[in-house]
């Protein structure tokens, strides 16, 4: 990545730099340039929201125009309506900064045009917003009508957010199933329109229908049952390959969301599976080394604590922190422990110095004990300090009065004893 050296004020003696004067760097950097839009802002989010569900109603009404020969005023008004919003979607996302391979954050006209115009994306969004309505009089117009299909491209640019997002499986697996239904809607649509020889025959049937929802009804029953091997009466060529395509794509349906919810399912239990294993296998590590049944339930009670607490069954409740670079370790930390520091006077700035700090911050450490747990008994030689957690508690046993003193999220510090 490349550096900036960048004039700021006159730094202070300790020579250290704070998380705080990291971030003012960072939004420095972060600035976009003129004629660009930010492709991470809130307003971006809800503009591309918009856009899908103009996606989603074209995925269901332009199908049912096709098959049913439906028409309305609503229709009428949707197709002028699309293609605008598709065509201002068209310059957003040109002139819309990104991110490099590196992290960094491109803007310019120029560069973020360039950009668009070779990712493989712009030909689908310039003819997403194509006025192929202005073809349906024509002989080719319903040839014309399929080629909205190209406006089904601008999902994936939503489709890699929603990966990402917080609960992603169940993200996928609800994105599957609106993929199947999406299918299923299309395949009733295709039906509808190309099998002429059932709809010669409808009559013969005990359900015939009278009005075009009864219709759809009738073909998307169908094709849900010939996607699941049970095929309906076919009259023509056309309708038996249809038919055998429509039983192939099942198939693959069937694989896709039998796969899918068995991979949600593995993710949802695989931390609670992990937990019950580790408790299995210390119960018998525990019989194993004949340890006295008290004594086992003591660990097995760590452990369960250590689950509550932490919801890990990792001793090193720190080691996800301690996977991160240096810096961003003081980062994290200095978040974490952002509201004890402060509580705590001898800590601040005005007693210690940045550098002082932010090396205590780097040696915090994490650490679990059990309800009945002695830290540090009168006597022994104290060679460490220890800070009470936001939920947690330590108690100070008075042995010739056998009372008990509640510390809560102060600071509990052991000195020598000598001092």
């Amino acid at each position: 990545m490349r550096a900036k050296i960048i004039p700021t004020e006159k730094p202070s003696r300790s020579g250290s730099v704070s998380p705080e004067d990291v971030m003012r760097a960072r939004k420095i950097d972060g600035e976009v340039g003129p004629y660009t839009l930010r492709h991470d802002t809130s307003y971006r989010t809800a503009w591309d929201l918009l856009v899908m569900v103009l996606i989603l109603l074209d995925v269901v009404f332009t199908p049912i125009s096709m098959g049913f020969n439906y028409n309305s005023r609503f229709l009428s008004s949707y197709n002028i309506l699309e293609p605008v919003v598709f065509m201002i979607d068209f310059f957003i996302r040109m002139f819309s900064s990104y991110s490099d391979e590196h992290g960094n954050l491109i803007s310019g006209p120029k560069r973020t045009a360039t950009h668009y115009l070779v990712s493989g994306w712009a030909i689908p969004d310039f003819l997403s917003w194509f006025p192929f309505e202005l073809f349906v009089k024509s002989g080719h117009g319903g040839v014309l009508g399929f080629m909205k299909i190209f406006r089904l491209a601008k999902v994936s640019h939503l489709a890699r957010k929603l990966n990402s997002a917080k609960k992603a499986g169940i993200v996928r697996f609800t994105l599957l199933l609106g993929v199947v239904l999406a299918i299923s809607h299309l395949l009733a649509c295709y039906w509808s329109w190309v099998a002429v020889g059932w709809r010669a025959h409808l009559e013969d049937n005990s359900f015939v229908p009278r009005s075009m929802f009864e219709e759809y009804t009738l073909c998307w029953a169908l094709v849900i049952g010939c996607v699941n091997a049970s095929p309906p009466v076919m009259y023509t060529i056309v309708e038996q390959i249809s038919v055998a395509c429509f039983m192939l794509i099942g198939n693959i349906l069937q694989a896709s969301v039998f796969g899918s919810v068995a991979a949600l399912i593995a993710s949802f239990d695989e931390n609670e599976a992990a937990y019950s294993k580790k408790i299995i296998s210390t119960s018998e590590r525990c019989r194993f080394l004949g340890i006295p049944e008290k004594l086992a339930k003591r660990v097995r009670g760590y452990y369960e604590n250590l689950w509550r607490e932490t919801k890990s069954i990792s001793g090193d409740a720190d080691a996800f922190i301690n996977e991160l670079s240096p810096a961003l370790i003081c980062e994290v930390k200095f978040e974490l422990y952002r509201d004890m520091m402060k509580r705590i006077p001898f800590l601040s700035s005005k007693t210690l110095s940045p550098a002082v700090i932010e090396m205590l911050i780097l040696h915090l450490r994490t650490v679990i004990y059990m309800q009945d747990d002695v830290l540090i008994r009168k006597g022994e030689f104290g060679d460490w300090m220890g800070f009470i957690g936001s939920k947690g508690s330590v108690g100070i046993l008075d042995p010739n009065s056998d009372e008990i003193q509640i510390l809560y999220g102060g600071i509990y510090e052991q000195a020598p004893e000598s001092q």
